[in-house]
């Protein structure tokens, strides 16, 4: 059945996958690495021990990481080694077609996309957990991205983001519900007291900081795209 998935959607995926420019291929290749994320996670982490009672920001921390864990768990050590699809660069029906960005192809299976399960579960835990507008629309905006940019770089059918991100909803969902009763067992919070109350004085520097930090990928993706012509001798 996942198989033929990737028949039925062969034609989509291969018209996402090829709307390339230096520029794109560059700051896609960049949001979809692990360094820019360990820097969200800095902040985030920074954030959440800021003018917050040090129980709060511990119980947090713990939820996030079960979070990331369970998420890893299930799509990479689970779910990619039963289903066993070979990734777009490598699969027979998109391996001579699909565009990869600097050789990049990624290794293992492909389903489902461990970026989108984790990224959109830590996108929905914390904007359940802070409860502010902005945030919520910054972070899940680098969450999309960050999902999208494994079709443009061909690691990942369309098929594998979007369950990998359904998935990920839903734990983000679940670990909010462990954390939210969490909170009323170990704390003796009244269930109508929102944890957000806690962030309201800081979480505009996090919103603040995830906004320049986009703005800071979008200017080294320039940088970067400079790098590679260089290398390529354009």
């Amino acid at each position: 059945m996942v198989e033929q998935l990737a028949l039925w959607e062969r034609s989509l995926f291969l018209t996402l996958n090829a709307a390339h420019t230096p520029y794109w291929d560059a700051f896609m290749y960049l949001i979809s690495s692990r360094w820019p994320w360990i820097v969200v996670a800095f902040g985030l982490v920074v954030f959440l021990f800021a003018k917050k009672p040090l129980r709060e920001s511990i119980l947090l921390v713990v939820m996030l990481a079960l979070l990331i864990t369970v998420a890893d768990q299930l799509s990479s050590g689970l779910i990619k080694p039963y289903f066993e699809r070979l990734r777009p660069s490598y699969h027979p029906l998109t391996a001579d077609v699909v565009q990869s960005v600097y050789g990049y192809k990624a290794w293992g299976y492909g389903f489902i996309s461990g970026h989108a399960t984790n990224f959109m579960g830590l996108a929905m835990f914390t904007a359940l957990a802070f409860r502010n507008r902005w945030y919520t629309v910054v972070v899940f905006a680098l969450a999309l991205t960050t999902a999208y940019s494994r079709i443009y770089l061909g690691v990942h059918f369309i098929t594998d983001v979007v369950p990998g991100a359904c998935l990920g909803l839903l734990l983000g969902y679940l670990v909010y519900l462990l954390y939210r009763w969490l909170r009323v067992k170990l704390y003796n919070v009244h269930p109508s007291t929102p944890q957000s109350r806690l962030c309201a004085s800081t979480i505009g520097y996090l919103t603040a900081f995830l906004c320049v930090y986009i703005l800071f990928l979008f200017a080294f993706a320039g940088e970067l795209m400079g790098v590679m012509k260089g290398q390529a001798g354009w």
